[in-house]
């Protein structure tokens, strides 16, 4: 089966420079997990999900409202094409760590989102349990947004928080 054929056409989007508190709010308000993130020539470029917001905002210890959505999505925006095979998108999505992506058609428009849950529906539960599962045994790491070969790891301060994430490649040094 072909992911297009399944692919949600409900989602949201949220410009980057709108705040986590924006985010947040947006999905609560739409029942979301996740939302597309635009810039502003309103181009696609990353997603936001609770996983990210959890992993990437909450140990910062500030105010949602003094956050920017670009410091805490995912980029580049994870995709994949609407004549992908079901499970070779599970396979992407669990080995990637994420847990949804954007579908494109061959001409680069949106189809929509798709979500691991919308996957398993489709899915052997012989599939279910190889694909899906198999990435929660793995540590997931951000890839930096300016060299994309280094990971954003967390800089943390005396007290245990992290005030910002910094790029392990030495040669980039990234932090945000």
């Amino acid at each position: 089966m072909k992911v297009g054929n399944i692919v949600q056409k409900n989602f949201k989007t949220i410009d980057q420079n709108a705040t986590v508190f924006d985010a947040v709010k947006m999905m609560n308000e739409n029942g979301l997990y996740g939302l597309l993130v635009t810039n502003g020539d309103n181009h696609y470029v990353g997603i936001i999900s609770e996983r990210s917001i959890i992993n990437r905002f909450v140990l910062r210890n500030v105010p949602a409202s003094e956050v920017l959505v670009k410091s805490v999505m995912r980029t580049p925006l994870p995709r994949v094409m609407g004549d992908d095979d079901v499970k070779d998108v599970a396979s992407f999505l669990a080995n990637s760590g994420l847990s949804r992506c954007a579908v494109f058609d061959r001409n680069d428009k949106l189809l929509g989102i798709i979500t691991i849950t919308d996957l398993s529906r489709h899915l052997s539960v012989q599939s279910v349990s190889e694909v899906l599962l198999s990435h929660r045994s793995r540590k997931f790491k951000f890839r930096c947004p300016v060299c994309m070969v280094g990971t954003m790891e967390p800089v943390y301060n005396a007290k245990g928080e992290i005030t910002v994430f910094k790029c392990n490649n030495e040669s980039c040094g990234h932090m945000e």
